[in-house]
């Protein structure tokens, strides 16, 4: 049976229970905070380029995820969801800071959902990737954690621009302990 890259979404969206609440860090214009609403969620969205209006049950906060986790908060979620995003973050503030982040603001049981990837040949974003990551570096942090989904592959596809690319993808999807 073929890879499907959609899995990972399906997965996420999946678990998202109405009335739960969702970090969608890195949501850029939205779409996924918008998915998770439709489900019953109430969704927090962090990104600096968010469209100025989401929705009632949309948190926009149209920062970076460096201001948005340095940010005194005491929300707790019981989705993270991190899509193509850490890989424009610094991999040692990703792992020394993000990743313990997450961890302090889930709910028991909760779901953190990450998803980055690398292209070549590199398309000029605005905002360079800065980090590769394998397998192991994302599922290290997470390791007493059960794991749903977790995978590396790649595909060849079209950019957001129709250039054919060839994609490197990891995504894990973990629950923590309860």
């Amino acid at each position: 049976m073929p890879l499907d890259p959609h899995d990972f979404s399906k997965t996420v969206l999946s678990r998202i229970q109405p009335g739960d609440h969702v970090l969608d860090l890195g949501a850029g214009q939205g779409s996924f905070a918008l998915m998770f609403v439709e489900h019953g969620a109430h969704v927090t969205a962090v990104d600096p380029r968010l469209p100025a209006d989401l929705g009632e049950h949309v948190t926009a906060q149209p920062v970076t995820a460096e201001v948005f986790c340095a940010a005194p908060n005491a929300n707790r979620y019981d989705c993270v969801f991190a899509r193509n995003v850490i890989q424009f973050l610094d991999k040692a503030w990703v792992q020394e800071t993000l990743f313990p982040w997450f961890a302090n603001h889930l709910v028991p049981g909760g779901t953190v959902a990450i998803s980055t990837f690398y292209q070549n040949p590199v398309p000029p974003f605005d905002r360079p990737m800065r980090s590769l990551y394998t397998l192991d570096e994302l599922t290290a942090p997470f390791v007493t954690w059960t794991e749903i989904l977790s995978r590396h592959y790649e595909h060849r596809g079209p950019d957001m621009s129709g250039q054919l690319r060839t994609f490197y993808t990891t995504d894990l999807i973990v629950r923590s302990p309860n």
